[in-house]
């Protein structure tokens, strides 16, 4: 009996943060964040951003089945981002990784289309990326300070450089890294930490 009546209860609480989460998501307008109302996770990636009521109640469904939508809130999968910034960071450093002695060759020459390529994806406009190749072969042993830096000890690096930079500080910034992750022309306004 108590085992049915906390289940009982634990799915009325359930049900009542579903329906309030549902209501506060249609008010914002249903389709945010490339997902409908059920929210990200793996319904978000079957069902997609038909909002009709049986399309989303079957993600929904699926999110809370499998616990999808926990795990993509925490690990920044299946459509459960914050403005694109997991998927600004994933670019960086999967490009970092893929071109890593191209990446050094043209920071130590003070240019070169790896870092040119690579300024686009850390966020600097045009004109910061002539100064970030000046930086990177200027500070080159301290962003590679050894043999085996890895490529994310770099990446860490350069960002590291970027912000003690005032004037690239400025010039190359997040939200401009992410609006071009996510395919917009302006900049994602960040929310404040």
């Amino acid at each position: 009996m108590k085992t049915t009546l906390s289940f009982g209860i634990g799915a009325l609480l359930c049900l009542h943060v579903a329906t309030a989460a549902a209501q506060s998501i249609a008010a914002s307008g249903g389709n945010i964040g490339g997902y409908g109302m059920a929210g990200c996770g793996l319904g978000a990636l079957l069902f997609g951003t038909d909002n009709s009521k049986g399309m989303q109640v079957l993600a929904g469904t699926t999110n809370g089945s499998f616990g999808s939508q926990t795990f993509g809130i925490s690990s920044g999968t299946s459509n459960c981002t914050t403005a694109g910034v997991v998927k600004a960071e994933k670019e960086q450093a999967a490009f970092v990784e893929v071109n890593f002695q191209d990446l050094k060759r043209n920071m130590a020459a003070g240019g070169g289309e790896f870092l040119t390529s690579f300024g686009t994806l850390l966020g600097c406009t045009d004109t910061a990326k002539v100064e970030l190749a000046k930086l990177t072969q200027d500070k080159y042993e301290t962003i590679v300070p050894a043999s085996d830096t890895s490529p994310m000890q770099l990446l860490t690096s350069v960002k590291g450089q970027i912000k003690s930079t005032p004037s690239l500080a400025g010039s190359c910034s997040d939200e401009r890294a992410i609006a071009r992750a996510l395919g917009k022309t302006a900049p994602v306004k960040l929310a404040k930490k």
